[in-house]
């Protein structure tokens, strides 16, 4: 996909404001990372947030991790204890951190969780704690977080105040990008099967309709059934669904099952709760997201 002109103008001014920070990002680099996020989503996110360079920032989880069965060990609990800030999704996703989480946060490590700032979309009885599929909440999110940032990991404000700005430029284009790529799907078709409830914040904001999830959960861990996987059969028979979507974070088994009892069903892989590889075309946030758009739009679009 090819960017419009001004997401190159947002890119240029976070380029200038990261150039005039560059003896602060030298000694920040030289000292160690200040700030761990929980996933490399919110790594990259904080990475925009802090673009002058003030402050280094690392994943907690390695790269392909699921970050709702993720158990530190104890070199990352080292890691955890000597960062300034540590920023996690909160809403119970790192559902496997949460006692190491709050033991850091009680010696002394401020923990920040990025969902304090927005409204949370219900999951059953609980939260979703999947809000980064909708990138107007991340937007309306990075202002507290630029604030943590200032507060615990000693970040230049005002430098701080100018990346916040043109990253939520950014996320506005990418919200705008995303709007124009589901445009290609019929509202007949905008039907999505999943591995497990992770898209519902996709859903309410780009107009689908979630159709039903093989996990019947919010939380990776949970279990399906048999007679889920029959009756989610049943109706993707019903309604033609041409697609159903798994996720590069978690096992295909169970939806790998679901398409062979329906037959005839495309299996579509999603980033989804992770970035991709370095040069994958999905290693930040936003391209994440669009990557992702355009395996939906392959997936469900005209046929």
């Amino acid at each position: 996909m090819t960017a419009p002109w001004h997401r190159f103008a947002v890119a240029a001014v976070m380029a200038g404001v990261a150039a005039s920070a560059c003896s602060s990002n030298e000694s920040s680099r030289d000292a160690g990372p200040s700030v761990i996020a929980t996933t490399g989503i919110w790594a990259d996110v904080v990475a925009n947030v802090a673009c002058d360079g003030s402050v280094t920032v690392e994943p907690l989880l390695a790269e392909g991790a699921d970050p709702h069965a993720f158990e530190p060990s104890l070199a990352d609990r080292a890691r955890l204890d000597d960062a300034m800030l540590v920023v996690a999704n909160g809403l119970d996703l790192e559902e496997s951190l949460i006692d190491t989480l709050g033991s850091v946060e009680s010696d002394g490590t401020p923990v920040i969780e990025v969902s304090d700032s927005i409204e949370a979309l219900a999951a059953g009885s609980d939260d979703d704690p999947h809000f980064w599929a909708d990138p107007t909440l991340v937007r309306d999110a990075i202002g507290d977080l630029g604030d943590a940032l200032v507060t615990h990991a000693g970040a230049d404000r005002a430098a701080i105040a100018d990346c916040v700005a043109a990253y939520e430029a950014e996320l506005d284009v990418a919200d705008h990008e995303l709007e124009a790529v589901f445009a290609a799907i019929p509202p007949e078709r905008r039907l999505l099967v999943t591995n497990h409830d992770s898209m519902q914040y996709l859903a309410d904001r780009y107009d689908f309709e979630l159709l039903g999830t093989v996990i019947p959960s919010a939380s990776s861990l949970a279990e399906t059934s048999p007679a889920t996987i029959e009756a989610l059969a049943d109706l993707i028979d019903e309604t033609g669904v041409p697609a159903i979507f798994a996720e590069t974070a978690q096992s295909s088994r169970d939806i790998d099952a679901l398409a062979a009892q329906v037959g005839d069903v495309d299996v579509v892989t999603l980033h989804s709760g992770r970035l991709g590889p370095a040069g994958s075309g999905a290693d930040t946030y936003i391209d994440m997201l669009l990557a992702d758009a355009d395996l939906i739009v392959a997936g469900l679009g005209p046929s």
